[in-house]
């Protein structure tokens, strides 16, 4: 790809952007949220048609105008914003769209039957059971999302393979599944372009690296010879020691003091929903970071779905400041002080269309209209507020929020959530798809939430992060909690990190008793 350009109502998205990659090679494409990587990929892929520049594809030039016409050329993408299809089952979602490629041998019909021996066995090393292609997507979470994605990129071997943000919210053991296909495919001569926030996975996996920043392209690099401070400087500028300071933000414990010294907010008894949930019981004191751990599939999603009134419970009792709550519904939840923000930032989270502004008062229109009418010199100043407190990066609280970088987005997803005036504040994945910089601001401000006496709830698949943010966790293993970890920080500082991260681990992967 060279001289890539791409501009966005007014927003210079690329600017003459270059990318050599070669096959057989595994090609890291790093930088900030708000690089431009997913742009350019996007425009490899098909989706976004480039203003300028030219692409060769084994030394012919190319012009790719459709997705389709990308598959054609053996291009296949993971894409950061899950892209699967709600009423199709899941194996009609992995050959959607490649349906003679997969069927193969000159077939005239489409046989699933067929098709579904085919891909069981790749299926079935990413979790996916057999009975559980035969079911629509819409019936899953997120994370069994991003695991058909990388099924259906892997289902037809392609030339070219891109993997924007693969691994997030992956299990450890999803993780190295993943890149041990990365390498097999790397063996048979596949060109892979890999973007990815976690750079200590780059060193040991990436041949090369081409790190952008701003819309540009800053450096292409052999990964030997760079160092991870290096690399940070590469895609943030400025002094190394204060990024490598902000990473180590990221991992410091919190020092607070115990629940035990502080009233409970919110109590949870016996919450039960046939097949999801067991008999849970807990409760998070004002001013306290609980955390929720587990596997994919214990259920710690489903538990904060049943709290927000997202989804009906079987049995169970919900207390707020020791008052019996009924929550049907969310706005239910909002009224009785609680609010969330989702794992899916981008299907669950912001109103893509709407302006910066919209997206953060419209769960609470009330504090910007007189007589149901919109005040929008109110909305405007409310969403400032939060744009300056926040640190949101924006040209203005008029921007489409489908204009931010996805942590620009997740701020204001919490401003929405700060703007309710919660008593207890849930973050599912509160970090999933941003950058380190990102991460630690989104990290200061859970604490900043809790440390003004909002009770908060934190779901993360990263072990680290929970130990990082956390007062306490609870572990969950099939719908049942099955351990609680107390004092986190106290035990970091005593016991050592790595005892802790074990101690969650074996909870959360014990057999069920």
């Amino acid at each position: 790809m060279t001289d890539i350009s791409k501009r966005f109502q007014g927003v210079q998205a690329l600017d003459r952007v270059s990318l050599l990659v070669h096959s057989g090679e595994i090609h890291a494409l790093l930088g900030g949220n708000g690089a431009g990587k997913s742009t350019l990929l996007n425009v490899l892929s098909g989706l976004v048609v480039p203003d300028s520049g030219t692409m060769e594809l084994t030394g012919r030039e190319v012009v790719i105008g459709h997705p389709r016409e990308a598959q054609a050329l053996g291009i296949s993408t993971i894409h950061q914003e899950l892209s699967t299809v709600p009423d199709l089952t899941v194996l009609e979602n992995i050959f959607l769209g490649r349906e003679k490629a997969l069927i193969g041998n000159g077939a005239l019909l489409l046989n699933r039957r067929q098709i579904a021996r085919q891909i069981q066995d790749l299926a079935g090393e990413f979790g996916i059971t057999r009975s559980e292609l035969w079911r629509p997507v819409g019936e899953f979470g997120a994370l069994k999302k991003r695991v058909i994605e990388i099924v259906k990129a892997l289902a037809v071997p392609p030339r070219i393979l891109i993997l924007d943000e693969p691994t997030s919210g992956l299990e450890e053991h999803e993780k190295t599944l993943l890149f041990e296909h990365m390498r097999g495919l790397q063996r048979r001569g596949v060109a892979l372009i890999w973007v990815t926030h976690h750079l200590d996975e780059v060193f040991g996996l990436a041949d090369v690296v081409t790190v952008m920043r701003d819309g540009r392209t800053i450096a292409r690099t052999a990964t030997a010879e760079l160092t991870q401070r290096e690399l940070a400087v590469q895609m943030f500028g400025g002094d190394a020691t204060k990024l490598m300071e902000s990473a180590d933000a990221v991992a410091a414990p919190r020092r607070q003091a115990g629940s035990e010294c502080r009233q409970p907010r919110l109590r949870a008894l016996n919450l039960t929903r046939r097949g999801v949930l067991r008999d849970i019981s807990l409760e998070v004191a004002s001013g306290e970071i609980l955390g929720i751990a587990g596997l994919a599939g214990a259920g710690r999603t489903e538990l904060v779905r049943a709290l927000m009134g997202l989804d009906k419970l079987d049995s169970g009792r919900i207390e707020i400041d020791g008052q019996a709550r009924t929550i049907r519904h969310p706005k239910m939840a909002y009224r009785a002080g609680l609010a969330m923000v989702p794992e899916d930032r981008k299907q669950l989270g912001i109103l893509p269309d709407l302006s910066v502004a919209a997206n953060i008062t419209v769960a609470n229109l009330g504090s910007v209209t007189t007589a149901g009418v919109l005040r929008g010199r109110s909305e405007q100043t409310l969403a400032d507020s939060y744009i300056r407190s926040l640190g949101i990066r924006t040209p203005g609280p008029a921007e489409p929020i489908r204009n931010l970088s996805g942590g620009n987005q997740q701020k204001a997803i919490i401003a929405r959530c700060l703007n309710t005036r919660p008593s207890i504040l849930i973050f599912d994945e509160p970090t999933q798809g941003i950058d380190i910089h990102a991460k630690a601001e989104v990290h200061r401000l859970v604490r900043d939430v809790a440390d003004q006496g909002t009770s908060v709830i934190v779901i993360a698949s990263e072990f680290a992060e929970l130990i990082s943010l956390c007062d306490r966790v609870v572990v969950l293993n099939r719908g049942a909690l099955v351990g609680e970890i107390r004092d986190i920080p106290h035990r970091v500082a005593t016991e050592g990190y790595d005892a802790v991260k074990h101690a969650i681990i074996d909870k959360a992967s014990r057999a069920d008793r």
